[in-house]
């Protein structure tokens, strides 16, 4: 039986870490598609011409890109994330396919994406899992994770998909809006419910 590929994504600051490290914690094989993203922008040289060809020089450092610095252009002006995305996803989606690959048959994959919609990754995984919180709650989570101001949380805001989007289109959603330990036991049940329907198929495919 091939591999079973959960997708995980949410709104900025909803606790989606927590939630893969759970995952990872009962036995899930996980591919972090930000690791690849910063693999690629500082390892592939065709795509890191590719930015420096649409965006200038000045966003490339040592012959890798700032991140952060492009990321300060990208998500005040939505023409230039989505040119941003037309030129990484391509090699990001390559990665990490190949990444599943490695891992091989007959495993529970996360694919960690927080642009899994925007990529497009959405259409190859079995299920999709989306973690969603408050924006209050999610704001201060972000302004002192990343050390940023409340007007650049916002901006990274205003480039996502809204509440409604999420619960529209996952297969499980996941609210955090409370304590750590009620975020991972959410996730625990969650994780069952996926071997379940994993172990059926599995179970069906043998007869």
């Amino acid at each position: 039986m091939k591999s079973y590929i959960i997708g995980l994504t949410g709104q900025s600051g909803s606790g989606k870490t927590t939630v893969c490290d759970t995952f990872k914690s009962l036995g899930f094989h996980i591919i972090n598609a930000d690791l690849v993203s910063k693999y690629i922008t500082e390892n592939s040289k065709s795509c890191i011409d590719e930015l420096k060809t649409a965006f200038g020089e000045e966003y490339i450092e040592n012959g890798v890109l700032n991140r952060r610095k492009l990321g300060s252009l990208v998500f005040a002006d939505r023409e230039k994330l989505d040119k941003l995305m037309e030129i990484t996803f391509p090699y990001i989606i390559d990665e990490i396919n190949r990444q599943i690959e490695n891992i091989g048959n007959n495993k529970l994959i996360v694919v960690d994406a927080p642009t899994l919609f925007e990529s497009g990754l959405n259409k190859s995984c079995d299920e999709i899992v989306s973690v969603i919180s408050d924006k209050a709650l999610r704001l201060d989570r972000i302004m002192k994770r990343d050390k940023i101001s409340k007007e650049e949380a916002e901006k990274r805001f205003s480039s996502q998909f809204s509440e409604k989007f999420f619960k529209e289109n996952s297969d499980f959603i996941i609210e955090n809006n409370g304590s750590e330990e009620e975020l991972i036991k959410k996730a625990v049940l969650t994780a069952q419910s996926i071997k379940e329907i994993y172990n059926g198929k599995k179970s069906k495919e043998k007869e």
